[in-house]
């Protein structure tokens, strides 16, 4: 997606923690990434992984629909690009959530957090919680 000169994007989005909301939010970082100079392939990538994410924080952390999501994007001076992705929900790191019992607990038969397009897109995957909120963090090199 090429845009004018003159058009800027913000470095930050927020919006409901809601599936609808999900294409803008894959959208935003689509041109972060895109404007960072990575390839079709790349983009279309890390566009899927961004996607499992937000669905999984959609699902699991924030479903009882009042979160909020919060994703920014930095570019590195390496060329690297992080993509941050908050959320307000419960605690929820959907990196690991699948290889625990409890996980039946939380997620109905059959709806497991899902990583497989996260790790494959993505180089370099981080979880933390801090002042409440979840935070997952990519750190995406570009191949020069």
């Amino acid at each position: 997606m090429k845009r004018s000169d003159n058009e800027s994007v913000p470095d930050e989005i927020t919006k409901p923690a809601q599936s609808d909301v999900i294409p803008a939010l894959v959208e935003f970082v689509s041109n972060h990434v895109w404007e960072a100079g990575f390839d079709d392939e790349k983009i279309r990538q890390i566009n899927l992984a961004v996607e499992e994410a937000l669905g999984n924080i959609v699902r699991f952390a924030c479903c009882d629909g009042k979160g909020e999501i919060t994703i920014s994007c930095n570019v590195h001076d390496s060329g690297a690009i992080i993509i941050n992705i908050i959320d307000t929900g419960a605690p929820f790191n959907m990196l690991i959530a699948s290889s625990f019992p409890e996980t039946e607990d939380f997620a109905k038969p059959g709806q497991i957090p899902s990583t497989k397009m996260m790790k494959k897109g993505v180089g370099n995957i981080e979880y933390r919680r801090a002042a409440s909120r979840n935070i997952l963090s990519f750190t995406i090199l570009r191949e020069i």
